[in-house]
């Protein structure tokens, strides 16, 4: 199981740092002038070698600007990257983002919908039976599994969704702009490639199939759904239905 959305992390403060834009709009405005009385001394002859020096001059004006312009934006990139990897953002078993981006992306588009009108949607997806394959076959057909049922989730969402390793057997699909006819196909599609296609792996020196089927449960957000963490709960409540409904037709198979 995966731990619910934290309603709110703690806002980052706002730095405070100097307003370089208009320092380097001075430096270029005293350059020009710097310029311009070189241009006189050049003509009276007063300073020798001055075109080099004014060459020299500018150039190093320049490249200032430019270090002072961009620096604020390296300094996001480096606060970005140096985030993801502190929140363990990306699964080594299955090379799909983990329950932190996911989490964040949902808070993020839910905002974007409520805001701008338009559907967004939860898919969990629940691999069926793992402990009986970890059990059977081993641990590392265990995790085949994983990475076939994780491989085909991500060739059958399209670009713009997410999809995120949530838990140890369980998955979620972030489907933007989708409503429940977008659901209902994107797991159809999910079935039918599972269904086409199977994990392999190697038990004892030989090859092995393995079929993984999967379970899921779904929802779109609704006008009364005021956090990202209830359009979570309510998915989760009908990934439970659907397994429970598994779970009674496996019971009734085995007494028949």
């Amino acid at each position: 199981m995966f731990p619910l959305i934290p309603v709110a992390g703690r806002p980052r403060e706002e730095s405070r740092g100097v307003a370089w834009v208009p320092i380097a709009l001075r430096l270029l405005t005293i350059a020009w002038g710097g310029t311009i009385l070189a241009a006189l001394l050049d003509e009276f002859g007063v300073v020798p070698h001055l075109p080099f020096l004014i060459a020299i001059g500018m150039t190093g004006l320049l490249v200032a600007a430019i270090f002072v312009l961009t620096r604020d934006e390296r300094e996001a990139q480096l606060a970005g990257a140096g985030d993801e990897e502190a929140d363990g953002e990306h699964d080594l078993l299955t090379d799909l983002p983990t329950f932190n981006h996911f989490a964040r992306r949902l808070n993020d588009e839910f905002t974007r919908s409520r805001r701008m009108g338009r559907n967004v949607s939860v898919v969990l997806v629940d691999v069926n039976n793992l402990t009986a394959v970890n059990r059977e076959y081993g641990v590392r057909a265990g995790d085949a599994v994983l990475r076939h049922v994780a491989r085909t989730i991500d060739a059958t969402k399209r670009y713009s969704d997410v999809v995120a390793r949530l838990g140890d057997d369980e998955f979620g699909v972030l489907l933007l702009e989708t409503g429940a006819e977008g659901i209902e196909a994107f797991v159809e599609r999910l079935e039918d490639r599972l269904a086409r296609e199977s994990a392999m792996t190697q038990v004892n020196g030989r090859d092995v199939s393995l079929w993984a089927g999967v379970c899921s449960g779904s929802v779109t957000a609704t006008p009364e759904m005021t956090h990202a963490d209830a359009l979570l709960e309510a998915a989760m409540a009908d990934l439970n239905r659907a397994k429970q409904d598994r779970e009674r037709r496996r019971r009734m198979w085995l007494s028949a």
